[in-house]
């Protein structure tokens, strides 16, 4: 029986520091190197995840190429052949799978259909020819990203090769539900194949990006084989058996209906590895609920921007308010108790309540609280100033005071000042520029208001460190006396629909409406959230969580 052993292994590289994820790759590689034939690293392993413009910059081609010659160099005291994704200099840049074992490297594989949310044009130039590994019986195929499901990319040419294995290679975005469309292209592939399609992805947060590993092999009966953990490290090794592939294309009836391919270009590698090590079954994670997924995501962002940018602590407005009770939570779940720093800054609208909720959530999890009052400076602003009448420069005012307090402890002490702002209110403008929408690191800008309390009831399941009156009480700024958002929009459950209808699936003014939704209703939202355009533009971003970010995906003129 030929049998074949792969490991799957994702990491969290940083970006420009070839020495740790170099060293990242070795450690890991001898942990599977006596079990395995062929190791497995996602897209961008070395480099790290996205050096844009610094592929204009010599020093970091030259150190690009100096870990590459370093890893070939060791990889002669390894067993296994390695297959790992790099930018690769090779008459020109591609975004590149290496094939490496014992000091040589048997073939590079460049991607083909570049990605347009990364602008990889810019930098790649795109791969003309599929590759072929020959490994003892089995007929490997390599790809990268999404070079096996677009109409110029090579899944006809594999198809006809009749390979065995599929390995991808993938740097694929977070968003919610964006795995399950990963694990169905794959799926189709394996079925239309008759063969197992493995697919190792990067995991990780850089700016607005956040990467959740869950690589897995599917098999070639569609079923997922492996799966390995959702944002965090891991790696496994899975057996390949050949029969198993074998009955499924003799037991696979439709014939092929295109002509080979005679005459296409492709590279091939020829391999043996007569070693017979241990068989493994790989293994299964459980699959996240929607708001653990999207929890996860969240976390891991903040806790890579703050460690790869260096900062020592956080500090954010805790307003006793929902979003800023979960942005705490996520900081504190993310980074330790010790590095987050909670500031109430109550004003004279502020409500007792407010900061009864606001002190038990930082006792609960046990941050460092601080308060400043902003009563005397926002009078003396107004005295300064000579306008009487109170009005919305007046609610700005506040919100612009308390940014200042948080930026001057972060010059102070050199912290990361925390945006607190949703999604929701970004979309339609509900916030102050410079002011309550000001930060270095938004954690939650691309999480609808519905689903922040979602997210903050699934938290408080784990532990109810958010106190239940925060839940349940009306949203309001407190920038006035019985000021409530609803004065301004309308429930947060219509207005995210309208939303999520509006961005995520692009309907039009009309189709909103026909669904049911008042038609001043959606004018007026539609409206908010055009003229929020200049506002989105200047305010921090976050990760993206949702099919279209709105600091990731949308680009729009100032109307």
């Amino acid at each position: 029986m030929d049998k074949l052993n792969i490991a799957l292994i994702q990491i969290n590289p940083t970006l420009g520091n070839f020495d740790y994820n170099l060293n990242k790759v070795l450690e890991v590689w001898r942990q599977v190197d006596g079990h395995s034939h062929i190791v497995i690293f996602p897209e961008f392993a070395l480099s790290g995840f996205f050096p844009a413009d610094l592929f204009f910059e010599t020093d970091f081609l030259v150190n690009l190429k100096q870990t590459i010659q370093r890893l070939v160099k060791a990889s002669e005291n390894f067993n296994s052949t390695i297959i790992i994704g790099t930018p690769y200099f090779d008459r020109g840049l591609f975004n590149s799978a290496l094939i490496v074992k014992k000091g040589t490297i048997l073939a590079g594989y460049h991607k083909r259909c570049l990605d347009e949310a990364f602008n990889e044009v810019r930098y790649f130039q795109p791969g003309v020819k599929p590759l072929v590994i020959n490994f003892n019986t089995f007929k490997i195929g390599v790809s990268i990203g999404w070079d096996c499901w677009k109409e110029n990319g090579w899944f006809h040419f594999y198809n006809q090769m009749d390979v065995d294995l599929l390995i991808n290679l993938g740097v694929f975005p977070y968003y919610q539900g964006s795995f399950k469309e990963r694990e169905k292209v794959c799926q189709v592939l394996a079925q239309r194949f008759n063969a197992y399609v493995a697919c190792v992805n990067l995991i990780g947060g850089q700016e607005r990006w956040v990467f959740d590993g869950r690589s897995f092999v599917v098999d070639p009966y569609e079923e997922t084989v492996t799966l390995l953990s959702g944002f965090e490290e891991d790696f496994c090794i899975l057996s390949i058996d050949y029969d198993t592939i074998l009955r499924k294309k003799l037991s696979n009836v439709q014939l092929k209906k295109e002509e080979p391919c005679e005459y296409c270009f492709f590279d091939e590698v020829f391999l043996e590895d007569r070693r017979r090590p241990l068989s493994f079954k790989g293994k299964i994670e459980a699959k996240f609920s929607e708001e653990e997924e999207v929890y996860k995501a969240l976390v891991l962002a903040l806790r890579d921007y703050v460690e790869k940018s260096g900062f020592k602590k956080v500090v954010l407005g805790l307003s006793g308010g929902i979003d800023s009770s979960l942005v705490a939570c996520i900081a504190v779940d993310a980074l330790g108790q010790d590095r987050v720093v909670g500031v109430f800054m109550p004003s004279p609208f502020t409500s007792k309540e407010s900061k009864e909720d606001a002190m038990q959530l930082a006792q609960n999890l046990g941050i460092e609280f601080l308060e400043y009052p902003i009563d005397e400076v926002f009078e003396t602003f107004r005295k300064i100033l000579g306008y009487p009448e109170f009005d919305v420069a007046d609610e700005n005012l506040q919100a612009r005071l308390r940014a200042n307090i948080l930026f001057y402890l972060s010059n102070k002490k050199g912290y990361l000042v925390l945006c607190t702002s949703n999604k929701s209110e970004a979309a339609v403008g509900y916030g102050t520029l410079y002011g309550d929408i000001a930060g270095g690191f938004a954690p939650i800008v691309d999480v609808y208001k519905t689903m922040v309390y979602r997210l903050a009831k699934y938290r408080n399941s784990l532990k109810p460190d958010i106190p239940e009156r925060v839940l349940l009480k009306v949203p309001s700024a407190e920038l006035r006396p019985g000021q409530t958002d609803y004065e301004v929009l309308p429930t947060y459950e219509i207005l995210d629909q309208i939303l999520e209808l509006y961005l995520e699936k692009k309907a039009s003014v009309n189709s909103i409406i026909e669904k049911g939704f008042e038609k001043s209703v959606v004018e007026k939202v539609l409206s908010m959230v055009k003229k929020a355009e200049f506002k989105r533009k200047q305010a921090p971003f976050g990760p993206k969580v949702t099919k279209t970010s709105m600091v990731a995906d949308r680009i729009y003129p100032v109307f």
